[in-house]
């Protein structure tokens, strides 16, 4: 992903634009309306943030879960006139001036920073952002749907890429200034944001990054909703406008690198005595909870299959090439030798998820080891797709500290 990799033809860019926010006017404490992205809340912490303010933003990004009043919209319709209210009402305000976003975030232990903008799209085989992962169509169809009726962009994509001095100093000198917000959000971790719109600083971002490639570390399916959403607009005719463009945060992987974790499996209606190991693979440890949490693998190749009640480890075989990651392995071999098909599948990024999923569908946790970032780079530069919901980056971003409202730029 360096300069000498990359073609002299124009490829990575962010444009500037002006960002939909929060009025800290309006809304006293910002951090307490932000939410963690749609994918990694399970209903309990849903509710727990709408409980807890009337106007947090998960009420906008997953408005199934939202309780109404009977006989109301349809969801989406629903969050749209919600948003449009919340921008008549001024709660939510259009920055005066486009730019570039420097948004740093983290906790005690492990700090971010990156920079937000409307990420231009490209086709895939152009290999300007490199995904890994497949996708779950409904899922796509669900964000779809929630961005035609908001015509907005709520949630960034998290992208990665190697980095370079220029926009490294450019954010630097950006960050001695005093931040446009400064939070703290609901599970402790700081959040803050500054705003880039000098044109010569601009220009020099825009020229070091064009010659970049990004991976997607999270967002795979809003990435794929923003494809779906522009080839609509192609389709009806429409010519260039906001749907050319999807809101990205990305980040410097050498400078601020992010955590790879597993995101794990459960398997519904099944026991765990009726889940043999294949031949190649060898059961090494079997033991009792007795009321403790089961343990993830403590390295790769292995899997680790629990019912709550008790914890099973199996050694996967030597890998083939076409199978890089243990999650690859899982997918191809084991989940096919034991019939599970997708809608039996949950996801899970804890084990506890993982557990209570599996107890409550009668069902087995599968946990994993994570992926490691050589690997998944491995298979992005391959061009090949791991299996859905296979890596977890963090620490990930709040969702509502910074959107992109299309009418902004029509």
């Amino acid at each position: 992903m360096t300069g000498a990799e990359a073609s002299s033809k124009p490829r990575l860019r962010l444009r500037p634009f002006a960002a939909l926010r929060f009025n800290p006017a309006m809304v006293h404490d910002i951090g307490e309306v932000t939410c963690p992205p749609y994918d990694v809340m399970d209903r309990a912490m849903i509710e727990e943030m709408l409980d807890a303010h009337p106007l947090n933003i998960v009420r906008l990004i997953l408005p199934r879960l939202v309780h109404e009043p009977l006989g109301a919209d349809d969801p989406y319709v629903t969050a749209a006139k919600r948003l449009a209210r919340w921008r008549q009402q001024g709660t939510l305000v259009t920055d005066a001036e486009p730019g570039l976003y420097v948004y740093e975030y983290g906790d005690a232990d492990h700090r971010v920073c990156g920079i937000v903008g409307a990420l231009e799209l490209r086709k895939r085989d152009s290999k300007v952002v490199l995904p890994h992962e497949g996708v779950i169509p409904a899922i796509v169809a669900d964000r779809l749907a929630m961005v035609v009726a908001a015509q907005a962009n709520l949630e960034p994509i998290l992208l990665v890429y190697d980095g370079d001095r220029e926009t490294s100093a450019c954010i630097a000198r950006a960050r001695e200034d005093e931040p446009l917000t400064d939070v703290v959000a609901s599970d402790g971790t700081f959040h803050r944001l500054w705003s880039i719109t000098d044109p010569s600083t601009l220009e020099q971002i825009r020229i070091a990054l064009q010659q970049r490639q990004a991976l997607i570390a999270d967002g795979h399916h809003r990435y794929a909703m923003y494809q779906q959403l522009r080839r609509r607009h192609r389709a009806i005719g429409d010519g260039p406008g906001p749907w050319d463009l999807g809101l990205a945060l990305l980040i410097d992987q050498s400078e601020f690198p992010l955590v790879l974790g597993a995101i794990h499996r459960s398997i519904a209606e099944v026991a765990l005595s009726s889940l043999p190991a294949p031949p190649g693979f060898e059961r090494i440890e079997t033991r009792r909870l007795e009321g403790i949490l089961p343990r993830p693998p403590r390295r790769s190749g292995e899997i680790v299959l629990t019912d709550g009640v008790v914890e099973q480890t199996l050694r996967l075989p030597q890998r083939s090439p076409t199978a890089v990651t243990d999650v690859e392995v899982l997918h191809a071999s084991l989940l096919p030798t034991w019939s599970v098909s997708e809608d039996r599948i949950g996801y899970h990024h804890t084990v506890p998820q993982t557990l209570h999923s599996a107890v409550q569908d009668d069902g087995v946790g599968v946990l994993l080891h994570p992926t490691t970032v050589a690997e998944v780079m491995a298979v992005a530069r391959a061009g090949k797709m791991m299996p859905r919901k296979s890596t977890s980056f963090g620490p990930k971003p709040r969702m509502g500290l910074v959107m992109r409202a299309f009418d902004d730029e029509l």
